[in-house]
């Protein structure tokens, strides 16, 4: 029997259209903006208007969002690899396919059992559980549907070799002695860890567990904060800590993320960096670059999947 694998990220915007559309539905997620349904609309709706034209422009200055299309291609390498047996298929949260969309894909095509793995390397409430309802809300109204959910996978063998082959390389090719190396993650709110969301320690763990077995020392830090109380310490701040102590050589591992986006090639390439370099005088910084379908991470894709089937 032909058994399914859902590889799910966020999404992102080819248009200022769709970057409005995808902005309207993120803000409208409850495990986003924890608000009741009408506020959260009224929410979504003044948010996505106000922000997504200066969005754009961020966009526009990196080429274009990246996630649509490193996804596909981590789906065409997965499918590759696992051959006839499965059918792999993509969906977003906030842009198509949705997830919904490729779960009745699923169903339509016969394929009844299927493994489901957030592009999350540590669990969020808010990205990793929100995922979770919407593949409930699907299940429960298709008893025959089998759900096989992945919750993260920070821990894995595999994870850790894909980050440490890629600082490693890194090294080689910057010329490096020992550099420092700065995890930075996605931050989030603050009221969600304090609602138990393990996200934090998860970051934490994650970032050492590298750092160790590349015998380095390290920091872990927190960008792309928005208004509010949001978890830390900010990677900025961080950075100038490290300064002040005389750190010359530090190398950025965006240890949250599984391909380039917003986050890596705007937020850290072009503010966070040159901050970096400019203000705070530390001329030997840089970041690891993740690369599509990178041949580990696509192992580690296949171990998660034959673990679950």
């Amino acid at each position: 029997m032909i058994k399914g694998v859902l590889i799910v990220d966020m999404g992102g915007a080819t248009s200022p259209k769709e970057l409005k559309v995808f902005l309207s539905r993120m803000f409208n997620d409850p495990s986003i903006l924890p608000f009741g349904k009408i506020g959260r609309c009224l929410l979504s709706m003044i948010i996505s208007n106000t922000r997504y034209k200066k969005s754009w422009k961020k966009y526009e200055l990196i080429g274009g969002s990246p996630i649509i299309e490193a996804t596909h291609q981590i789906q065409l390498a997965l499918q590759k690899e696992l051959g006839s047996a499965f059918v792999v298929k993509k969906a977003f949260s906030y842009s198509s396919p949705l997830i919904e969309e490729s779960l009745y894909s699923f169903i339509k095509e016969g394929i009844l059992d299927v493994t489901i793995i957030p592009m999350y390397p540590q669990a969020s409430f808010s990205t990793t559980s929100s995922v979770e309802r919407d593949v409930k809300k699907i299940a429960s109204v298709n008893k025959d549907l089998k759900i096989n959910f992945v919750n993260e996978f920070y821990k894995w063998e595999a994870f850790i070799d894909f980050w440490v082959n890629l600082i490693s390389n890194h090294i080689v090719k910057q010329n490096l002695n020992k550099p420092y190396l700065l995890f930075s993650a996605h931050s989030i709110p603050q009221y969600l860890a304090d609602k138990g969301d393990t996200y934090p320690k998860s970051i934490e763990a994650s970032s050492k567990l590298i750092a160790d077995k590349l015998t380095l020392d390290f920091e872990f830090s927190y960008q792309s904060r928005m208004k509010g109380k949001w978890i830390g310490p900010d990677t900025k701040d961080k950075l100038t800590e490290l300064a002040k102590s005389g750190e010359s050589q530090i190398i950025i591992i965006p240890i949250s993320f599984i391909n380039e986006n917003l986050e890596t090639l705007y937020d850290l390439d072009q503010d966070i960096i040159p901050f970096a370099q400019n203000e705070l005088s530390i001329k030997n910084i840089s970041r690891v670059k993740i690369p599509q379908a990178d041949e580990l991470f696509i192992k580690l894709l296949i171990e998660i999947v034959k673990t679950n089937n």
